[in-house]
């Protein structure tokens, strides 16, 4: 069984049974490690899910009389119980509490809290995004498609007019695909969500919780024509049947889509 732990933010793994036990027992994964494997929800802590860890048995004479020690979620360094704080399902430190709170208010997700967007969410929000392209689109296009319509007009001859109306049509395609592409790049590489998502409190996220480089917002688009164009729908549908709500382009390109709050 493959198994994913979280070491001071970050996702480490996958590791089998044994190595789990291994880094148990050295101390890189404690009780209150977030912890998962395929087929879990969310990450939990190590304890909830494979039990409390078994205690290794030490001398009396080499116990020391010590206040209890614990790690900090985000830096992994040890802390006495009394000067951390309990955030959630994480355990922070003083000095990293701050970037923590900061993290959470602007909307980053902790590891074994996100909540992932379904289907129908998912698809008012691009209907959201559907209707502003629209709009833009037809203030661009409504020119274009005047001038080059009253000169078909003109011409008269039909082996004339013919093409150029195609061509007007070729020319509106084309215009739609750009401004739907430069869309989608900008406000997912700049605002992590289209304006749809951003009106119902979702983000894109990579599996590491970062925002999507320009050059992943753009694998992203692309991914998604081969799911709206070359799938039939299929590779939104799979959304519905994926612990994390993944599409496939989302699978493609390892993102997640997740509720900002």
């Amino acid at each position: 069984m493959k198994w994913y732990y979280a070491d001071a933010g970050r996702q480490v793994g996958p590791v089998e049974d044994a190595q789990l036990d291994d880094l148990l027992r050295s101390g890189a994964v404690r009780d209150d490690t977030l912890i998962w494997r395929e087929g879990m929800a969310n990450w939990q802590p190590h304890s909830a899910v494979r039990g409390p860890a078994k205690p290794v048995p030490i001398p009396a004479a080499a116990v020391p009389i010590a206040a209890e020690t614990r790690f900090c979620s985000e830096c992994g360094r040890p802390f006495p119980a009394h000067e951390m704080v309990t955030i959630g399902t994480a355990t922070v430190c003083a000095q990293c509490k701050p970037l923590y709170m900061q993290r959470v208010r602007e909307g980053g997700q902790p590891i074994g809290v996100r909540r992932y967007a379904g289907f129908w969410i998912r698809f008012v929000a691009r209907i959201i995004d559907g209707i502003i392209l629209m709009v833009v689109g037809f203030i661009i296009n409504l020119p274009i498609q005047m001038a080059l319509g009253l000169g078909a007009a003109r011409v008269g001859d039909v082996s004339t007019a013919l093409p150029m109306m195609l061509g007007t049509i070729g020319i509106s395609l084309a215009i739609n695909i750009v401004l739907n592409a430069a869309y989608e790049i900008y406000f997912l590489s700049t605002r992590s969500a289209t304006i749809g998502k951003l009106a119902l409190g979702l983000r894109v996220i990579r599996a590491d919780g970062g925002s999507l480089s320009t050059g992943q917002a753009t694998g992203r688009f692309f991914a998604y024509l081969l799911d709206a164009y070359f799938t039939l729908t299929i590779g939104f549908i799979i959304a519905g049947f994926d612990t994390e709500k993944r599409s496939l382009h989302d699978r493609i390109c390892d993102t997640r889509v997740i509720y900002a709050k």
